[in-house]
C-alpha cells in the first residue's frame, strides 16, 4: 500500500508532528507499505512548482530559495531518516495535494479545517487524522488520538469512522520500548530540562535564570528548532550542561527528575520511570497535563506564563527531597504504556485494504 503522511516541523511549530509520525511511518514500512511525506514550503508561484519539488533531492540553491526555517528543520529530519518528501505550497495546499497519488493519506497538522477533511476524503481511497484537541466534525476513515485523555472527548465523526483512541495507541520510539524498571535513588541530583524541539517563548532561558544557583546537576536539551540558542550558552557551568543533539533515551535513563513541557515527551519520560514536573506551553497539552497530574504520574504546574520563580523552586525541591513520592510516581508512570501503540495503529490502518 502507498501511504502519504502530511506533517510539518520547524522553528515556530516545533517538531512534535514530525517525530510522532516518524514512529508510525517506520512501523508502516515494517508492515510492507510504501511511505512518503507531504510537507509545506514557502513557494507561492505555480510556475516554479515543478516536478522537481516533489522529490527529496533538491539543490542547495532551491532549498535556500523556497524552504525557510518555518519548515526547514522538519524536512531535513525526514530526509535524514531516508523518506521521500513531496512538497506543497503553503497557500495552495489542497490544490497541490490533489495531484499526489496514494492509497491512504495520514494528516498530523493543526493547519486544517472541515473543508480540508471533506476535500481530501474525496481525493484518496482512505484518510486518517492524528488529533489532539477535537475541534471539528471529522469526515475521514480513521481518527487517531494517542493521548491519555483521548477517551474523554466526544468526537463528531461519520458512522463508518474508526476511532483509535487512548494510551494503548501511544507511539513510542524503538529505544523506549521494553525498558527495565528504573532504580530510584534516595538522593536525586540529576535533572533533565526539556521543552521540545522548539522554544518560541524562551521558557528554557527563563527556567535557567531561576535554577542557575541551585546545587543540582541540570541537563538541558536544546531542540533543533530553538531560536537564539546562543543565549543559553551563558548559563553553562559545572552544574548546567547543554545538549544540542541529545540522546534522549540515555539522558532520561541517567536523570532522577525531569522538568518537561506536557507534550509527547511526557510519554517517553513515563516509560523511563522519571518523576516529572510538567509545564503547559500549548493548548493541546492542557488535557494531557491535567490527566497525568490527576493520575499521580506527574506534578503539573500549569501554564508556563502563570508560574513564578518561588513556586517553581518550591515544587522542584519538594519532589527531589521526597524519595517515597518519586518511587510512587515512577511506578505509576512506567505502567501506563506498553510500547506497542504504533504497531496497533499500523495494523488497523492496513487491515481494510
Amino acid at each position: 500500500m502507498k501511504i502519504a503522511i502530511r506533517a510539518d516541523g520547524g522553528t515556530k511549530m516545533g517538531m512534535g508532528h514530525i517525530m510522532r509520525t516518524l514512529v508510525l511511518a517506520k512501523e508502516l514500512i515494517k508492515q510492507n507499505n510504501e511511505v512518503f511525506y507531504i510537507c509545506r514550503i514557502d513557494l507561492t508561484s505555480r510556475a516554479m512548482y515543478r516536478e522537481e519539488f516533489q522529490h527529496k533531492f533538491l539543490s542547495d540553491e532551491i532549498k535556500e530559495m523556497c524552504i525557510s526555517d518555518i519548515y526547514k528543520n522538519g524536512i531535513e529530519k525526514l530526509i535524514s531518516e531516508g523518506f521521500k518528501v513531496c512538497f506543497v505550497r503553503e497557500n495552495h495546499l489542497i490544490e497541490d495535494i490533489s495531484i499526489i497519488s496514494a492509497d491512504l493519506l495520514i494528516t498530523d497538522s493543526y493547519d486544517v479545517d472541515e473543508n480540508y477533511f471533506d476535500k481530501t476524503k474525496a481525493m484518496f481511497n482512505k484518510t486518517a487524522y492524528i488529533d489532539d484537541m477535537n475541534l471539528y466534525k471529522f469526515n475521514l476513515d480513521f481518527l487517531i488520538n494517542q493521548n491519555i485523555d483521548a477517551e474523554d472527548f466526544d468526537y463528531k465523526v461519520n458512522d463508518s469512522t474508526k476511532l483509535i483512541l487512548g494510551a494503548k495507541y501511544i507511539m513510542i520510539r524503538d529505544e523506549f520500548r521494553n525498558l527495565s524498571p528504573k532504580s530510584i535513588k534516595s538522593k536525586a541530583c540529576d535533572i533533565i530540562l526539556t521543552v521540545g524541539g522548539a522554544d518560541p517563548f524562551h521558557i528554557t532561558d527563563k527556567i535557567l535564570s531561576w535554577i542557575k544557583n541551585l546545587d543540582y546537576n541540570f541537563h538541558v536539551v536544546v531542540g533543533p528548532s530553538f531560536d537564539k540558542s546562543e543565549v543559553l550558552e551563558s548559563y553553562k557551568n559545572d552544574k548546567i550542561k547543554l545538549y544540542y543533539n541529545a540522546n534522549m533515551h540515555m539522558l532520561m535513563k541517567k536523570c532522577d527528575v525531569a522538568i518537561s513541557a506536557c507534550g509527547s515527551t511526557l510519554y517517553e519520560l513515563a516509560v523511563c520511570g522519571v518523576p516529572t514536573i510538567g509545564i503547559i506551553i500549548a493548548d493541546n497539552q492542557l488535557g494531557i497535563g491535567e490527566k497525568l497530574n490527576n493520575m499521580g504520574v506527574i506534578k503539573n504546574l500549569g501554564w508556563y506564563d502563570k508560574i513564578n520563580r518561588e513556586d517553581f523552586i518550591n515544587n522542584l525541591n519538594e519532589l527531589i527531597s521526597d524519595y517515597e513520592l518519586r518511587k510512587i510516581m515512577a511506578k505509576r508512570a512506567s505502567s501506563i504504556i506498553d510500547g506497542k501503540g504504533a504497531e496497533r495503529i499500523a495494523k488497523i490502518l492496513c487491515e481494510k485494504f
